[in-house]
């Protein structure tokens, strides 16, 4: 998302320092060697983990209903797999979080209930005046700031434990 991941960051890195070797009698050999000194990156925490994975089961189901008709099975099991992942970022929350990752997981699922009611229908969302006021409400709305700014000071490239933008 406009971020080079650290593996790029440290090819681009590489190739600068393979280019000053070059310059200072160093080798192409030397500049490909394994630094032992250099580790892998971190893998991300459970919850960084969770909050991708939520990310990626959320769009296919945004493919799926901006087609508009969609069939009940492809939309059942779209929406399934984003209500597991909406529960894997609950069970891997950071307890400064938890109960903002909860509230904004219950938006979400008001959001799937209605789409499932209505067949897949996006407009149906705006024209649930119920469900726009309670995801509008100072409650939902702060929960879901305060989740996004969590993962991205927590979950970006560069963030301790992460190693790619979420």
């Amino acid at each position: 998302m406009g971020l080079i991941s650290r593996a790029g960051a440290s090819a681009a890195l590489v190739a600068l320092f393979g280019a000053a070797l070059l310059g200072c009698g160093g080798s192409v050999a030397d500049a490909d060697a394994p630094d032992p000194t250099r580790r892998a990156p971190a893998p991300p925490s459970p919850f960084c983990a969770a909050a991708q994975a939520n990310l990626e089961a959320i769009r296919p189901l945004n493919g799926l209903v901006a087609q508009g008709q969609v069939p009940r099975d492809q939309l059942a099991s779209t929406v399934a797999a984003v209500r597991r992942a909406g529960q894997d970022m609950v069970f891997t929350a950071p307890d400064e979080i938890r109960t903002d990752v909860e509230r904004t997981v219950q938006a979400l699922e008001m959001q799937l209930d209605v789409l499932v009611k209505s067949g897949g229908d996006q407009t149906a969302l705006s024209r649930d005046t119920e469900l726009t006021n309670r995801l509008n409400s100072p409650e939902f709305a702060g929960a879901g700031e305060r989740v996004r700014a969590y993962v991205e000071r927590n979950c970006t490239t560069g963030a301790p434990g992460t190693s790619t933008r979420r």
